[in-house]
């Protein structure tokens, strides 16, 4: 089953007339009418390449916790509207308290341990505190936003998904402003690279990945991929000039450098249907949202056998997030799992 026969398998759109599964979260409120701007689906099996899922990304603080280093990931629980945390690597799990999220999808973390998650059918975004209070992060205009990344001064990008464009709101409480980007199609994740001053989009319906500058003036630039379809999720290996792709449209996750040489690359993920969001722990190990198949996926960066990570009660996961045990034990956990 291909990842836009899985989305409307699950009634997340129509099957007469589909829209594309990333904008299928931003419409699935109103799947029964019809949609305009239907984009088709190219099918397709993970492709040749044999390559790895290496190794992942990030800029990662370490600490310990009860004399181990822990750490904790994030997921959006799309159909159930709500935020799962999982203790890594095995628990336990539990619910961050929110209200009122429907169809959540992409989230990001600051360095104070706030979650800001998108809340995309209600047109913004909110933002949980780590003593688990949640505010509405004021915004303008938004129509079904989806990925979002942070900018360690606390900037928020947007990927604002219905009006074909990505915004950015000031950590400061400045005026929100739209980032300059050329001919973009429903976008989908994000991912930021500071010191490159580098924002890359994942531009959903015309089925490529741009970079743009994230502040300041220049030009958009199309990144190099290959038989890209419908690409939803992004996570960037900073350190090692790796940019991780879901090419939902083709149930794969791919790799390509953002320097030097080198191509494209498959990862060695299994079984994938509709692959979602993306992330990396310290060990560069990449966890991938497996929407299709209800279920999260973990690729070692060692290159050992993919795991399932053991959420409970899980279903279309979207959006994920790690993180690390500096930040402690943030967002008073609601039920355990």
């Amino acid at each position: 089953m291909t990842g836009l026969a899985v989305l409307c398998a699950a009634g997340l759109v129509s099957g007469a007339s589909p829209l594309p599964a990333g904008a299928a979260f931003a419409s699935a409120a109103s799947a029964a009418s019809s949609a305009s701007g239907s984009a088709s689906a190219a099918a397709g099996s993970s492709g040749s390449g044999a390559a790895a899922g290496e190794d992942e990304a990030g800029s990662v603080d370490r600490s310990r916790l009860g004399g181990h280093r822990r750490e904790s990931l994030y997921v959006t629980d799309y159909t159930a509207g709500d935020v799962l945390r999982l203790r890594l690597p095995a628990g336990p799990q539990s619910t961050v308290p929110t209200t009122g999220l429907t169809r959540p999808t992409y989230m990001a973390l600051d360095r104070g341990g706030a979650l800001f998650v998108s809340d995309t059918f209600n047109n913004r975004i909110v933002r949980i505190s780590s003593g688990g209070e949640q505010t509405t992060v004021p915004t303008d205009g938004l129509s079904r936003p989806l990925g979002l990344a942070l900018s360690r001064s606390g900037d928020l990008y947007i990927a604002d998904s219905f009006n074909d464009r990505v915004v950015k709101v000031s950590s400061d409480g400045g005026e929100q402003t739209t980032v300059p980007t050329d001919g973009l199609l429903h976008p989908a994740g994000l991912a930021l690279d500071e010191k490159k001053n580098a924002l890359y989009v994942a531009d959903f319906v015309n089925d490529r990945v741009v970079k743009v500058p994230a502040t300041g003036s220049g030009g958009q630039r199309t990144v190099h991929t290959t038989g890209l379809s419908q690409p939803t999720g992004l996570a960037l290996d900073a350190r090692r000039h790796r940019l991780y792709i879901s090419d939902s449209g083709n149930d794969r996750v791919v790799r390509v450098p953002t320097a030097g040489g080198g191509g494209q690359r498959t990862v060695r993920a299994t079984g994938l249907s509709a692959p979602q969001g993306l992330a990396l722990d310290r060990r560069r190990n990449l966890y991938v949202a497996d929407f299709g198949n209800d279920r999260v996926v973990r690729v070692s960066s060692g290159g050992g056998a993919q795991t399932t990570v053991p959420f409970s009660g899980l279903t279309t996961p979207v959006g994920l997030v790690v993180q690390q045990a500096a930040h402690a034990r943030p967002h008073a956990d609601a039920d355990a799992g």
